[in-house]
């Protein structure tokens, strides 16, 4: 939905007022490199124009309204009302709303919407957009740190920070510290998204427990973009188990990928980052123990005129394509998958945002 449809959409809704509307947007995180799901795991991300667009007015009272464009039911929050008595999505929302309660909330309407599909996470756009909206009608400053901490005890912080840090034209290289802005020249390209049903793998407690055995040995190694290859060749031997030891060495040197994009990225020589991304397909493929259906979405890009670079990512993959071979990199993929699974996958088209 466009922006003059969605304003005048949400006057149709709600009663008239000549309180300020404001606006905010915001996309779906995407990493190029790294991981935006493993805990203090340096990545390069940026957000597609898959996003949630949300208008939101002061009003009075301590009624906040929140609904969706494409729905006609209004969840309704009275300002004070413990969460715990919502249930599924509602109650998400109400802890996000009462997380916020300390900056003496007004009552709000809010309309927004939301073209990301159901099988792609929403919750920390949403999230950001939300805490972004109440933040302005209550005339309360802000940058990156007080939204992700308002937001942090429902979702992830690297995911939020991702999304904040977002920019046209940039991706953002998230570590420790503040994220850092690089150039992501992709004029002339669009993102393919491809996915299937199989799901991706919990790997968290073999992560874990790979990084406490390095931790022993190098003390001041503080999170996994701390952990050079010199550093894990010389704590290995601790790690016993064969798939943690597999991750942890994906992870190491996916750290040396991101450095090596980073670097080129601020030269904007694109064609590094695409290098890159390759690689780091090819060492899922061989460390990371992605499900078949993933690798075989990943095989139907190889060598398909128009793909210049892709990795796996969620249930899926994003492939950077060339903007005029976007009918035939999809017809290629969907035709491959199909002959070697037994049914279509679900794509998205979508731009950097």
């Amino acid at each position: 939905m466009n922006l003059p449809e969605l304003k005048k959409d949400f006057y149709q809704r709600f009663n008239s007022s000549d309180n300020f509307l404001h606006f905010t947007a915001n996309g779906l995180l995407c990493a190029l490199l790294g991981y935006t799901d493993i805990e203090y795991a340096p990545s390069l991300t940026f957000t597609l124009s898959m996003r949630i667009q949300m208008f939101s007015r002061k009003m009075g009272g301590g009624l906040i309204n929140i609904e969706e464009s494409s729905t006609n039911k209004c969840f309704s929050y009275h300002l004070g009302t413990p969460s715990k008595l919502f249930r599924g999505k509602e109650k998400f929302i109400a802890e996000l709303v009462e997380s916020l309660n300390i900056y003496n909330q007004n009552g709000t309407d809010i309309l927004y919407d939301c073209s990301i599909p159901d099988f792609l996470p929403r919750k920390e756009v949403f999230s950001v957009a939300l805490a972004q909206s109440l933040f302005k009608v209550n005339n309360i400053e802000y940058d990156t740190t007080d939204i992700a901490a308002a937001c942090a005890s429902l979702c992830d912080v690297t995911p939020l920070i991702g999304i904040l840090s977002s920019q046209k034209g940039y991706c953002s290289h998230i570590s420790s510290g503040k994220p850092q802005k690089l150039p992501l020249p992709l004029s002339g390209y669009k993102i393919i998204s491809a996915h299937c049903t199989e799901k991706d793998g919990d790997r968290s407690k073999y992560i874990k427990y790979a990084f406490d055995k390095i931790n022993r040995i190098y003390p001041h190694v503080m999170s996994i973009s701390d952990i050079t290859p010199e550093i894990f060749n010389g704590a290995k031997n601790t790690i016993k188990d064969k798939t943690a030891l597999r991750y942890m060495y994906h992870l190491t040197n996916e750290n040396v990928r991101i450095k090596s994009a980073s670097d080129a990225l601020k030269r904007c020589n694109i064609k590094m980052l695409f290098a890159e991304m390759k690689s780091s397909q090819k060492s899922m493929e061989r460390f990371w123990d992605i499900g078949n259906e993933h690798i075989t979405l990943a095989k139907c890009c190889e060598n398909v005129e128009g793909i210049v670079a892709f990795r796996s990512w969620l249930n899926g993959i994003i492939a950077i394509t060339e903007e005029d071979k976007i009918d035939y990199v999809i017809d290629m993929i969907r035709h491959e998958f199909e002959n070697n699974i037994g049914y279509h996958p679900t794509f998205c088209v979508s731009d950097a945002f």
